[in-house]
């Protein structure tokens, strides 16, 4: 499969968000603290959080359209989305996220362009190549969490659906080793983009408190 990045819609998105000097965003793998660390945020700071994982799987999947939204257009609409994005390899996966990223910028653009460019906002992941990000917003907006990889993040009670939505489908052992594969290297192009594009890298030990990670991160985007 190919997909293209409409860079024609990444530069409309640009117009809105880049003008945001408060909208900050953190991305990282599955697992790094970017779900309790906006959480922290918000009720230390009160900045309202945008969950983009949310949106993606949720509301906007209404809102994709062939014309606009190709690329997730097809996905939302396949007969198995899961499957359909198994089936990739790594490489197209890749594509897909890149060419997706637009997309999502798009409709996160229309949600916040009646707001106050002043209006501060905190987006919760979402992204797989904050490279591209970094064409719509500075870098000094974008935060990457990195912490250990640890398969066992999916058997957690909160992503345990992941798994079990994966073992409906044929071979379902094959497709759960492949999810982790991509799992883990969507982690590790992550970090690489961002070590290559001076975005601030969080690095969480297994002897940091949440609250003490969360300052770190509020110190990086500039919050005292």
């Amino acid at each position: 499969m190919v997909f293209t990045i409409d860079f024609d819609l990444l530069n409309k998105a640009r117009g809105v968000l880049s003008v945001r000097e408060k909208l900050y965003w953190i991305v990282g793998g599955a697992g790094s603290g970017k779900t309790t660390v906006c959480r922290n945020l918000s009720a230390r700071d009160g900045l309202p959080v945008y969950d983009m994982d949310a949106h993606i799987y949720g509301s906007y999947h209404s809102r994709f359209t062939p014309e606009r939204h190709p690329v997730n257009f097809a996905w939302s609409t396949s007969e198995n989305g899961l499957a359909w994005l198994l089936a990739m390899s790594w490489d197209e996966f890749n594509s897909f996220n890149q060419a997706a990223l637009p997309e999502y910028l798009d409709l996160l653009a229309e949600d916040v362009a009646d707001s106050s460019p002043t209006s501060p906002l905190l987006i919760d992941g979402g992204i797989c190549n904050p490279a591209l990000l970094n064409h719509v917003i500075p870098a000094r907006q974008i935060i990457c969490l990195s912490a250990p990889l640890d398969i066992t993040v999916w058997e957690s009670a909160d992503r345990q659906s992941m798994k079990d939505e994966i073992y409906k489908l044929p071979n379902p052992e094959a497709a759960w080793m492949k999810f982790l594969d991509f799992d883990k290297k969507i982690t590790q192009a992550i970090e690489k983009e961002c070590q290559e594009n001076n975005i601030s890298l969080c690095r969480m030990t297994s002897t940091t408190s949440v609250g003490d990670f969360a300052k770190e991160v509020a110190f990086l985007m500039g919050l005292q």
